[in-house]
Order: structure tokens, then sequence, then C-alpha cells
């Protein structure tokens, strides 16, 4: 018989949690323990048995509610291990029982549909399957390489002021994420670099100048696009379209999956598939039990 057990943060075993995780049919960096300890330090955890089905957490705590909630930075959570329908049946049962507001997304693997599931799209690059660049990202990327534009893998020592500098500009005024989003991100970089999963690269012109920067994580079986951002566009050479390309080629022999973790607006969704990147569905669970006034005072 299935049992849920409730765990406190202190009481996981990130070990066994890990070795769950990476044996997923979707090993994805986003639950990993390293990951979650910088994006949601207090989370907690629903497991069954010994870590054979696991749940992540992601908690908070507001005008004394406490509420699940996606941490920045974070997609794709939910049921991990061994899934089958009634498993899924019983963490949702749980969660639903437990808190008035949940706002979660989950993994891939996770296939439970109720009235409070809606679909969301990330795209993936499976290197099983191959990937084909379309014309216009050809175009792009040989525009480039006719500007001399390098790709550079960025040293670890190098990362945090760089990314400081340039990235997190665009994080605040560009992207209008909070300062607590922002320094969370820092944590995440930091504790990617320290679990070595971190891996940041830049384009640069001839003379040194920075033309884009992004960062990447990987754990050997999923690497994921965290964040970068160009400062070509105006006159548009194709950096980004030069690091994508890059990456995609530098991470084809370290992994199973590269993942753009985005694509719900169509103008992005158009520059992944430009790389050969496929659409995956999964779903975001939505469930808002609060009091009406609560509910007023939340929008």
């Amino acid at each position: 018989m299935n049992r849920i057990k409730h765990i406190k943060h202190h009481e996981i075993d990130f070990k066994k949690w890990d070795n769950t995780i990476l044996s997923s049919v979707y090993p994805l960096v986003f639950a990993q323990s390293f990951y979650l300890n910088a994006t949601c330090p207090q989370w907690e955890a629903l497991i069954i048995g010994d870590y054979e089905s696991v749940f992540p957490l992601t908690y908070n705590t507001k005008l004394g509610i406490t509420y699940l909630h996606q941490p920045p930075f974070t997609p794709q959570l939910g049921v991990y291990g061994k899934i089958t329908l009634e498993i899924e049946q019983l963490f949702f049962d749980y969660i639903n029982e437990h808190y008035k507001l949940i706002e979660i997304e989950l993994n891939a693997s996770n296939q439970l549909q109720t009235k409070f599931h809606k679909s969301k799209t990330t795209f993936i690059i499976d290197y099983k399957t191959g990937y084909k660049f379309n014309q216009n990202t050809k175009r792009n990327i040989s525009k480039a390489l006719e500007h001399k534009l390098s790709f550079v893998q960025i040293p670890d020592n190098e990362v945090l002021p760089l990314s400081e500098k340039h990235l997190n500009p665009f994080l605040y005024k560009g992207l209008h994420l909070s300062k607590q989003s922002i320094h969370l991100f820092n944590e995440l970089l930091k504790a990617s670099i320290a679990n070595k999963n971190l891996y940041s690269f830049k384009v640069i012109d001839e003379k040194n100048n920075l033309q884009a920067i992004a960062h990447f994580i990987s754990n050997g079986k999923h690497t994921v696009y965290l964040k970068g951002i160009n400062f070509d566009k105006e006159v548009s050479l194709g950096s980004m379209h030069l690091l994508n390309s890059s990456a995609i080629q530098f991470f084809e022999h370290k992994c199973d999956v590269f993942d753009f973790a985005g694509g719900s607006k169509e103008s992005l969704a158009n520059f992944y598939k430009g790389f050969g990147a496929l659409p995956l569905p999964y779903s975001f669970l939505k469930i808002n039990k609060l009091p009406w006034l609560i509910k007023l005072l939340k929008k």
C-alpha cells in the first residue's frame, strides 16, 4: 500500500532524493536538491517508500496562509521517480487537502488531468532523434561568423561579476523581476558552480566587446538554458544564434536533452524551432480555495 510521508527540509536525504530525480523518466535539473535549495531554500518533500516516488513542496507563507508556488527559474516539478496515475492521484489528493492555494508546474511525465490542470509547453532537442537548424538560423550564424564573432566559455571565477554587470540589469529592467528573484538567481548560479553544473558562455567581437552572454545548467542528462541576453539587437549581428547553436553542439555528447525552458510566446517558440527544437507539453496545476476577501487582497 502506498503511503505518503511529509518530511521537513532538514529531514530530506539529499543523496537519495537526487538519485530518484536522476533515475526518473525526465531527470530534470530543476528538481535536484542543489537547485531547489537555491530557489526555494525552505522546501519540504512528500515521499513514498524509500524515496521511490517523490514530490517537492515549494511552499511559502503570506497573510498567515501557507501555499504552494512555482519558485523563480524552477519549472516542471511535480512527481518524480516511480509514477503511475494512482501515485499521482495520491499526491494530488494530499496537496489539495492541505493547501488552499496551489500554483505549480508538473514535469512532462505527470499524466493526471483534472479541471485544475492546464497545458504549458517547453521546447527541447532530444539528441537521440537529432536536430536540424533552419535556413534563417543558418543565415544568422553565418552573419555572426562574417562579423568575426566568437563563442567562448566563461571561467567560473568570471561568471558572477560578468552576470551581475550585464545580465542582472536586464532581469530587473527588461523582465521586471523583483530584487528578491534576482538574488535567488545569483544564489542559483553560485550553487551550480559549487555543484559543477554551471556552463556559462559569451559571444565577443574582434575587439573583445561582449555581444551576448548566457548560462546553462546540466546534470549530464538534462541541460537547460537558464537565462541570457544579447547586446547587438540594433545591428543584429546574429550573436544569440551563434551562442545557442554553439551551446547545442557543445552539449551534444554531454547529455540527452537540451531544454530551452520556455516557448509560450510565439516569437520565442519560432526562435527555438529554428534550432530544431520540438514542443514538449506539460501541466500547470492551479487551485485557489482562498476565502473571497483573501482572493481580493491577492489580486
